[in-house]
């Protein structure tokens, strides 16, 4: 791999993997997703369950912030979850990275797909559409738009919606989804910063035909969508590393970035050289001001913005955290 002195790991063949999950994992591209510190008895399994058990989507349902999205973004995902063909709880992943980026990170994804065009491991082509909204195509058949319909600095809600057209199926897929992503910041003995992250997929597709499809192959649909999963949350990680030991690195990718603008790379290299500050227990130098992140969080509009409810900035860092338990320190 060229860009392997950079410190970044992920595998060549772990971002579209086999055709019969193209769709799902198109409408799943916004990453990952955390649960906040909960007792392991209110969650119905504990906080390691996974898979579509209605009392899963149950909790899932509950978690839903719906009461805080614009009235066009609650239409939406009204409709989705309450007629969801597929529903699927991801693998809870614990992974060690810095808040701050990772909160950056899933809100770029543009930079994200840009870093893996550049370091040569995906043919997926991204396109910001809007202020939150943005167009992926995968180049084998899927394509799809995704749009922020809310942001805190422990929730994120997309709505995706994405068709695949290809050889496996007579005729076109169509399939709408809403993720609920959530986000959790702990510290361990050391103080060493962990993300606990979790995914909520609700899946919606147009044709009885392939809701049947997708039922009778759901089991290997969900094991893909949790190996993409766990590969995607571990290259937030391992960008987060590449930050700790040399920044200049991810420089050099970011800048070859070519969908990515300016004042985007200038942050997240403001944030990776943070990060190395912090590492090396350097201090900013005198006259150099940090890049301020905006602290509101709220909904946002989906596609189309309906008059009177405005676009509210987000992407808050992570600054709370609660101390991480020796048994959910990852091996």
């Amino acid at each position: 791999m060229p860009w392997k002195g950079a410190g970044l790991r992920t595998s060549s063949d772990n971002l579209i993997s086999k055709s019969v999950a193209r769709a799902f994992f198109a409408l799943s591209l916004a990453f990952a997703a955390a649960l906040p510190a909960r007792a392991a008895e209110q969650v119905p399994g504990g906080l390691n369950a996974h898979g579509g058990s209605r009392e899963l989507q149950a909790d899932a349902l509950r978690s839903l912030p719906l009461n805080k999205l614009t009235a066009q973004g609650r239409a939406l995902a009204t409709t989705i979850v309450n007629d969801t063909t597929i529903f699927r709880r991801l693998p809870q992943q614990v992974i060690e990275a810095d808040a701050e980026l990772y909160v950056f990170l899933l809100e770029h994804p543009e930079l994200v797909i840009n870093m893996w065009e550049v370091m040569g491991v995906t043919k997926v082509t991204i396109k910001k559409i809007g202020p939150t909204s943005y167009h992926i195509d995968d180049g084998q058949g899927t394509s799809g738009d995704i749009h922020f319909l809310y942001r805190s600095q422990s929730h994120h809600v997309v709505f995706c919606e994405g068709v695949y057209t290809g050889t496996l199926m007579p005729r076109p897929i169509k399939g709408r989804c809403i993720l609920s992503l959530r986000s959790a910041h702990v510290r361990d003995a050391d103080d060493r910063s962990y993300l606990q992250c979790r995914l909520d997929s609700f899946v919606k597709l147009d044709s009885f035909g392939v809701e049947v499809f997708a039922k009778t192959f759901q089991s290997m649909i969900g094991s893909i969508a949790d190996h993409n999963f766990r590969e995607t949350t571990g290259f937030v990680s391992s960008v987060s590393a590449a930050a700790e030991a040399a920044p200049e690195n991810l420089h050099r990718i970011a800048s070859k970035c070519r969908n990515v603008t300016p004042e985007t790379k200038q942050e997240f290299a403001s944030i990776s050289n943070r990060i190395y500050r912090d590492v090396m227990g350097m201090s900013l130098p005198k006259g150099t001001a940090a890049i301020a992140r905006p602290v509101s969080a709220g909904p946002v509009n989906a596609a189309v913005p309906l008059a009177g409810e405005a676009n509210t900035p987000i992407g808050t860092p992570i600054t709370t955290a609660r101390r991480l338990q020796p048994a959910e320190v990852p091996n």
